[in-house]
């Protein structure tokens, strides 16, 4: 079975709506459709858009969409024949290797990255256990680190040797696929390790494969001390969390994420059964991180050090979550002691008591500018304003940003009526703006015809006397063509789409639209608008021959006259 059945079978026994709603809880239903904030970009109003009927999903604020399987390879970042596996696997369908043999070369590629990185965490992770790990292992022991803790994050050892690990994965993969991996590098024309002497720790996607490293460094003396894998295909920092795949359930379950700044708060972290915590890799806290919890939670708290670059750091990520529409809090650690230290030194319950005391963003502000203890003078309130009504602004639940405008006016003596005048005045929000393309150019009753088409393909079967030539408008005719072409493809809405990039957000448009129609009268609309369209365009190329009807040459006259029967037998 290629692996065009295969797709077609899994979306005949998945529901898109029960698998999306696996991924987005949020997901709730409005009319016929479905509907939630969109996953694949920041957004306060949810227009993303999933379909039970056309089995298909779309947002319309950023205009991505597609069947089921293109969902799940775009949310976990994996191949379409990956997505397709894991959906076939779901539905009980056996998939064997001659359909991931036919998948593209960039796809055949991302797997094979994936399956290198899983090899080679098996070897690092024996490496650990082996006389060569017994330095990685006692140093992952003095920071508390328990034999089901290392288990449970697949930590291993990569060891004190150039090639070691190259010599071993070598003899299953090219050296041009390894390179692509980053698992090897050149220097001066020698490939050797990129990870030697460190303790290796895999970075998983949110559905539990290996797409990267993170190495620590055993020796002291070893720069840097933290190095983690370079991008790559598979790869991207500022859209990996680590630990999602560790926390993910917990996180679903909860509604709530922990961000901590390192691999060792993190794995620390669900030691202590705070299965919530998740980081971001080397790199400040993003969009793309907000985008990925964003519809599995409804609070975060930022748990970053307590020294001045952290604070910076978390007010930065507070901003961020809270522009993605989730309650955010600060919960500050003791000076110079980061969740992994507090954790060993205090134990769970004051853990605890630090995350459930722990102020939301605006709380966090007030007390940060009553600690610098300024004066409230008239000139220093407005330098307050102008610190907090940002995040204000950025607060779009009303009865919050009430309370918060309330919290403001107690703390320095400001009158609300103050605080709102200013932050009316001074609000930099960007509204957002509908994304209206426009279509003047096409005629209303083939705008009917592409609606009708699209939504049931098949159907061009019952009209073979009609051709594009009769449709005046360039998107109306490529559709018509391609889906002409293409109508025995059960694939062919979403190949029309990638195959006119340039129309692909009215096609998902209408694919994704509520039209309550049955067969019968769906079938009688299109027969009435092909002929009528046929009948205006033979119309107009009649009455153009008629206004020259003296002037006709013997062709022209046949044709005029053919045109004349033709118009009689056309019915509307």
């Amino acid at each position: 079975m290629d692996y065009h059945k295969i797709a077609q079978e899994v979306k005949e026994r998945l529901d898109i709506v029960d698998i999306i709603g696996e991924y987005l809880p949020g997901l709730r239903q409005r009319g016929r459709s479905y509907i939630a904030l969109c996953p694949f970009h920041s957004e306060k109003t949810p227009s993303f858009t999933v379909s039970r009927e056309k089995q298909f999903f779309y947002c319309f604020g950023c205009n991505t969409g597609g069947d089921i399987i293109k969902f799940v390879s775009l949310y976990e970042n994996i191949t379409y024949m990956e997505a397709l596996k894991k959906l076939a696997s779901k539905a009980n369908i056996e998939i064997d290797i001659d359909v991931i043999n036919n998948s593209s070369e960039e796809e055949k590629e991302k797997i094979l990255i994936r399956q290198i990185n899983l090899d080679a965490s098996i070897i690092y992770q024996k490496f650990l256990r082996s006389n060569d790990g017994k330095t990685a292992m006692r140093i992952l022991k003095d920071r508390g680190l328990k034999d089901e803790t290392i288990s449970k994050f697949d930590i291993g050892y990569s060891p004190d040797s150039y090639d070691m690990i190259y010599k071993q994965l070598s003899k299953k993969y090219s050296d041009s696929l390894l390179s692509r991996s980053q698992i090897i590098s050149s220097t001066s024309g020698n490939i050797i390790d990129t990870f030697r002497n460190r303790i290796m720790i895999p970075i998983k996607s949110i559905s539990g494969n290996v797409i990267a490293f993170g190495g620590r460094a055993v020796l002291r003396e070893q720069q840097p001390k933290y190095l983690n894998s370079p991008e790559t295909p598979v790869f991207s920092k500022r859209r990996t969390l680590f630990g999602i795949s560790n926390a993910i359930a917990a996180i679903r379950k909860e509604r709530k994420a922990i961000i901590v700044e390192g691999y060792f708060d993190t794995i620390m972290m669900h030691q202590y059964m705070f299965n919530i915590t998740v980081s971001p890799l080397g790199t400040s806290f993003t969009y793309e991180h907000a985008n990925i919890l964003k519809n599995y939670v409804d609070e975060i708290i930022i748990m970053f050090d307590s020294d001045e670059a952290g604070v910076r750091a978390a007010m930065k990520a507070a901003d961020i979550i809270t522009d993605a529409g989730i309650y955010t809090r600060i919960a500050l650690l003791p000076p110079k002691m980061d969740p992994d230290e507090y954790l060993i030194k205090n134990g769970t319950d004051d853990m605890i008591s630090l995350i459930n005391n722990s102020p939301d963003i605006i709380e966090f502000k007030i007390n940060l500018i009553k600690n610098k203890k300024y004066d409230l003078s008239p000139d220093k309130k407005l330098h307050i304003l102008e610190f907090l009504s940002p995040t204000i602004i950025r607060q779009r639940n009303e009865v919050i940003r009430s309370e918060w405008v309330k919290r403001v006016s107690s703390a320095f003596d400001i009158s609300e009526s103050v605080i709102n005048n200013y932050l009316i005045k001074n609000s930099k929000e960007i509204k957002q703006q509908l994304n209206i393309s426009n279509h003047s150019d096409d005629l209303l009753i083939e705008q009917n015809l592409i609606d009708i088409l699209i939504n049931n393909p098949k159907i061009i079967f019952s009209c073979k006397d009609f051709s594009a030539k009769y449709l005046s408008s360039d998107f109306a005719k490529k559709v018509y063509e391609y889906i002409q072409k293409e109508a025995d493809n059960e694939r062919v809405i979403e190949s029309l789409a990638e195959a006119l990039p340039e129309y692909k957000e009215r096609i998902m448009k209408i694919l994704i639209s509520e039209k309550n129609t049955d067969e019968t009268s769906t079938i009688s609309n299109f027969k009435k608008t092909v002929n009528l369209i046929k009948k205006n365009y033979l119309e107009t190329e009649w009455k153009e021959l008629k206004s020259r009807i003296n002037t006709l040459s013997p062709e022209e006259l046949k044709r005029f006259n053919e045109l004349g029967i033709e118009l009689k037998n056309t019915r509307i």
